[in-house]
């Protein structure tokens, strides 16, 4: 069955201060959130305030995630990070633009590779995020098969719909092609509005179809449904709320049935 949870970096203007994220994370909690992805909390903010603020609030980090540079670069700052919050995950958003290609590519999944035993030392899972623009093919094959072609089965993907839409890749069967593989998924909407531009909005409130998404979500075990919005047109935590309950209304689970 999969369960709600939110992904933070979409209120990284509210995760400022320690004060900010106990408020943040309360918040959440009075919407009904129990299960959160961390990321863009801002940097002088302790990773000891942070894991008050989840034991204060009774909210669980159920993975981390953060740009492929930074990951590879301060990796031993996102392992304190990990055990601080009791993560069990790090992800790792984006093949960097400067390596959609053949020979970066085999570089990014070395990288990834090497994470990945390191991270399995401390009992973290390591996992991959693409956007829209991984989806383009290299040599004939989309970027994110290539990627997962030659990761090993323990690197998992970590999907969110909207890129998949906006790369025009069908997300029900990139769910069923890596069934097993995909523990967590984004889900984030947009709508284009009488200005011919695009803007996020709450799950449900925008193009895409949802309902069938989240039947191959349930289907092929995913564990994790992320509500996810880094931009607003109307209060954030009134988005928030509204994902929520559209979310649960569609056959998500809502861990409340647990309280």
């Amino acid at each position: 069955m999969t369960t709600i949870g939110y992904q933070a970096s979409s209120l990284k203007d509210y995760l400022t201060t320690a004060s900010d994220v106990l408020s943040t994370f309360a918040k959440l909690k009075d919407i009904g959130y129990r299960h959160l992805q961390l990321q863009w909390i801002h940097p002088d903010v302790p990773f000891e305030s942070v894991k008050e603020a989840l034991q204060e609030t009774g909210l669980t980090c159920i993975a981390t995630q953060d740009s492929f540079s930074n990951v590879k670069n301060n990796l031993d700052l996102y392992i304190t990070m990990n055990k601080v919050w009791n993560s069990p995950s790090l992800c790792v958003s984006t093949i960097p633009e400067s390596q959609m290609n053949p020979e970066g590519i085999q570089a990014f999944c070395t990288d990834m590779v090497h994470m990945s035993k390191v991270l399995e030392n401390h009992g973290i899972q390591l996992t991959y995020h693409p956007v829209s623009f991984n989806f383009a093919k290299v040599r004939g094959v989309s970027a994110v098969d290539l990627v997962m072609e030659m990761l090993p089965e323990d690197i998992g993907l970590v999907f969110c719909i909207y890129h998949a839409v906006k790369a025009e890749i069908d997300p029900v069967g990139l769910l069923e092609r890596y069934k097993g593989r995909i523990q967590i998924c984004h889900i984030k909407d947009s709508a284009v509005f009488s200005d011919d531009k695009e803007y996020l909005v709450p799950a449900g409130q925008g193009q895409i179809r949802w309902p069938l998404i989240f039947e191959a979500c349930r289907r092929t075990g995913v564990q994790w449904g992320l509500a996810e919005q880094e931009s607003f047109r109307k209060d954030a935590f009134v988005c928030a709320r509204e994902s929520f309950e559209y979310i649960i209304s569609k056959g998500i689970k809502s861990p409340l049935s647990e309280d």
